[in-house]
């Protein structure tokens, strides 16, 4: 059932209250509600977008410029997937062992995962060489606010409040045994026995933050809350161009389409060896005059012989030329960080946030590293060539950076003073309250974080359900 006035849920007995209605909080509740266990999601914004709502999502960026908070996530049901690209790949196994997750709990969701998705369970992954594999992701239409509202209003075990935003926490010797909840300028406490934070990579630490300072020392004062949060930048790294009778050679011909777009991943050789981070690499390699232009002009002047090669090759319909986009990995900092605003408070009382955010030059050496290897590889091979972007050949530039996966956070880990969920997902030193999403990520590889946050979802499901009965 969809509840519009907080007032109306006072006193109602539920078991889990989960905070937020994006693709974490649903597939929580929809993964309970298997297990006929009641719960209460609770969700800030209302069942349409709405730009008054969306302004509470306003924060001071307090560094280097990236993309603005507002636009990189949603306040409404369903959360940020209401504009989500879809794009779906599962996160590597290397970095899930780097959360300290076994893999096998995690990747046995993987065809569940697509069914919620609606995707196919395909994700080819081929070797070019040892350093780079040709890769594929499946795109999902979903967005859960669609797929699954009238199932909610329906739902017997789920309920939803919407249009009500959880300020912070209560409770005592370790345990929390409330929440407060904003609406029309009330405040309004439910209780429950289990409380489950899916509000996203920088709400879930807004809400601790403001929790420790609500509650004095009853969250530890050691936990990073906050801190060492990370995102992928997306830049344009080169430009790229390739033979398309001679590309045959490396790409496994059973996924790829030679017109289409050409995805390419770091394998974990390359990451150990180069000691870089990863990243995935999209070339949209379609025939476009500026950029053939531009490279030709490049080449005639470093090297005519080749420009003139190049030249008949387009003229031949040989070649296809295009922007090489990056996924990028980043470094987990500590100074990279959400805290609360000292001075500026929203219209529920609860201080903005500020994100402190300086990009990584280990983020910028890792793609230059990536695209020189790459182009060695194409030359090697000789099906094409690569011209870095000078904001990556001089390791400058990019000062507005495209970022749109808020990771990190309340990151995953069993030492207190670098994390702030254990392996399950609780709270350190607290018997009830689990944080779940990318905000838990303790590192981002290259993958889209939205199939890795479905994934988590179920598998603390499976650890929860137990516990709830």
């Amino acid at each position: 059932m969809i509840y519009k006035n907080a007032k109306e849920v006072i006193g109602k007995n539920f078991p889990v209250i989960i905070v937020g209605s994006g693709p974490a909080g649903i597939t929580l509740a929809l993964s309970l509600e298997q297990r006929k266990i009641d719960c209460l999601i609770i969700e800030a914004g209302r069942e349409e977008y709405s730009d008054e709502s969306q302004e509470n999502y306003a924060a001071k960026i307090i560094g280097d410029q990236i993309t603005d908070l507002r636009y990189s996530r949603l306040r409404q049901l369903g959360g940020t997937s209401g504009h989500w690209g879809g794009w779906c790949k599962p996160i590597e196994q290397w970095n899930v062992e780097k959360w300290g997750i076994e893999y096998n709990s995690f990747s046995k969701l993987k065809n569940q995962t697509c069914k919620i998705l609606e995707i196919e369970n395909n994700f080819p992954q081929s070797k070019i060489s040892n350093y780079y594999s040709q890769i594929q992701f499946q795109y999902s239409k979903v967005r859960f606010a669609d797929k699954y509202k009238e199932h909610l209003n329906n739902s017997k075990n789920i309920h939803l409040l919407v249009d009500a935003q959880v300020t912070h926490l209560s409770g005592e010797n370790k345990k929390f045994n409330s929440l407060s909840v904003s609406q029309n300028n009330e405040s309004i406490i439910l209780k429950s026995n289990f409380f489950i934070l899916c509000a996203g990579g920088i709400e879930n630490s807004r809400i601790l933050l403001w929790s420790k300072e609500k509650n004095n020392s009853l969250i530890n004062e050691d936990l990073p809350i906050g801190k060492y949060w990370i995102s992928h930048p997306w830049i344009i790294g080169g430009i790229g161009f390739l033979y398309k009778s001679k590309i045959k050679k490396i790409l496994n011909e059973k996924f790829i389409n030679y017109d289409g777009p050409l995805h390419i991943a770091t394998n974990s050789e390359l990451v150990n060896e180069k000691e870089i981070l990863s990243a995935a690499m999209y070339m949209n390699a379609k025939e476009d005059t500026k950029l053939y232009k531009e490279v030709i002009k490049d080449l005639l002047c470093v090297a005519p012989e080749y420009g003139k090669k190049i030249a008949r090759s387009i003229f031949s319909k040989d070649l296809k030329c295009g922007n090489i986009f990056m996924n990028l990995e980043e470094p987990p900092k500590e100074t990279n960080r959400v805290t609360l605003d000292k001075n500026v408070i929203d219209k529920n009382g609860v201080p903005i946030t500020n994100l402190y955010y300086k990009k990584s030059r280990e983020t910028l050496n890792s793609a230059k590293t990536i695209l020189v290897e790459l182009g060695k590889l194409f030359v090697d091979k000789d099906i094409g060539r690569i011209a870095l972007k000078s904001e990556i050949e001089n390791l400058e530039g990019y000062e507005n950076l495209g970022v749109h996966h808020h990771m990190g956070g309340t990151r995953i880990g069993d030492n207190l003073k670098t994390s702030v969920v254990d392996s399950n997902l609780k709270l350190h030193d607290f018997k009830n309250c689990y944080i779940l999403g990318s905000s838990v990520f303790t590192t981002g590889g290259y993958s889209n974080p939205t199939f890795s946050i479905v994934q988590l979802a179920l598998r603390l499901a499976n650890h929860l359900g137990p516990k709830i009965i």
